[in-house]
């Protein structure tokens, strides 16, 4: 589905092209359905008086960490039939897993949809089309140990999921509503929200990271504010350049027989908080605060350096919207997907963005 019906994102210029490819990341201020933003909002006040109700909208001083006896009573919530709870939390963050429903693919995926198509190529990229009839999703999903670690700890140990990875693909992914959605490129995270007046990250930046592994068919992401989001209020926070340096350094130490999820290592350079170019990248690089009114999307390589940013505000919350395109297996079949012999980080790409 190449032409969707509702009000498209406008196609990007040469030169957000060229920033995208210089940066890694684009921010988009205000482009997004202001009508569809606000129902988010209003659906998320609705889950936050259904499961946190002291919390109140138009009162933020309620607006205080989720205190642990709050976050274990949210955790178990967890549906029968596997998936997250559909609203749980701890200290400064929550989060509302309604990815795959109608409003928030509609709000941002698929209104992203021609640019989507515009970077990774027409026709190449797995349309969100979220829950069908039985409230379930599917679709393909490349199943290396990072997906299947994913699936063990968002659906549940009891539904049988391998202890690794085939590295193969499985076309027809199915996953429950709250599941990891995101894996079959059927939904968003749901609703990422950071509370007022969050911890700073410290100096060294804790939590800043590089989502997933180089390997997979994941190259474009988006996260996308469904209410303003103000300088320092939490806003997605990137290290400018950082993609290529680690995506370039992930592929040399996949190359050498070490994983994403080698978790049994002292030091990783294939992943987690504490690489040494990670390190390095912090160190040399000033981080950069995504920040803009309700509406705004950042589009960002898939491996760029990130974290979602301190809330040092008094009366915001951060709420954003996570999603990440995929390419389909015909576009991009299993033998290229753990292939970088040509160590280009665009060969993936629409020819626009190539060229």
């Amino acid at each position: 589905m190449s032409t969707p019906s509702l009000k498209q994102v406008a196609p990007l210029t040469a030169n957000q092209i060229a920033k995208v490819k210089r940066d890694g990341f684009l921010v988009l201020k205000a482009v997004l359905d202001p009508e569809l933003c606000g129902q988010a909002r209003d659906d998320m006040w609705e889950a936050i008086e259904t499961h946190l109700p002291r919390m109140k909208r138009d009162d933020p001083s309620t607006w205080g960490p989720i205190t642990a006896e709050e976050s274990a009573r949210l955790k178990a919530q967890r549906p029968a039939g596997g998936g997250d709870p559909y609203f749980s939390g701890s200290e400064h963050r929550f989060t509302v897993r309604n990815g795959a429903e109608e409003l928030l693919l509609n709000l941002a995926p698929r209104a992203l949809w021609q640019v989507a198509e515009q970077l990774l190529g027409e026709g190449t990229v797995v349309w969100p089309a979220g829950l069908d009839e039985s409230g379930s999703t599917t679709g393909p999903c490349f199943m290396c140990d990072d997906a299947v670690g994913g699936l063990v700890s968002h659906v549940g140990h009891e539904m049988g999921w391998p202890s690794k990875g085939t590295f193969t693909t499985e076309k027809a992914l199915r996953l429950p509503k709250t599941g990891p959605v995101w894996l079959n490129g059927q939904g968003t995270r749901g609703l990422y929200c950071t509370l007022p007046k969050s911890p700073s990250p410290g100096p060294d930046y804790r939590g800043a990271h590089s989502d997933g592994a180089c390997y997979g068919r994941g190259r474009l992401q988006m996260s996308a504010y469904i209410d303003d989001v103000p300088p320092n209020s939490g806003g997605f926070t990137v290290w400018p350049k950082s993609h290529t340096r680690i995506w370039r350094e992930q592929w040399k130490a996949f190359f050498a027989g070490e994983k994403h999820t080698d978790k049994h290592l002292a030091v990783r350079r294939a992943g987690g908080y504490t690489d040494p170019v990670i390190g390095q990248i912090k160190a040399s690089t000033q981080p950069f605060d995504c920040h803009g009114p309700a509406g705004t999307v950042v589009l960002w390589h898939t491996k760029i350096l990130h974290l979602a940013g301190q809330n040092a505000s008094d009366d915001v919350i951060r709420q954003a919207t996570i999603y990440g395109f995929l390419k389909t297996p015909a576009a991009l079949p299993d033998a290229l997907v753990v292939d970088n012999t040509n160590g280009d980080i665009w060969r993936d790409w629409s020819d626009e963005v190539r060229g």
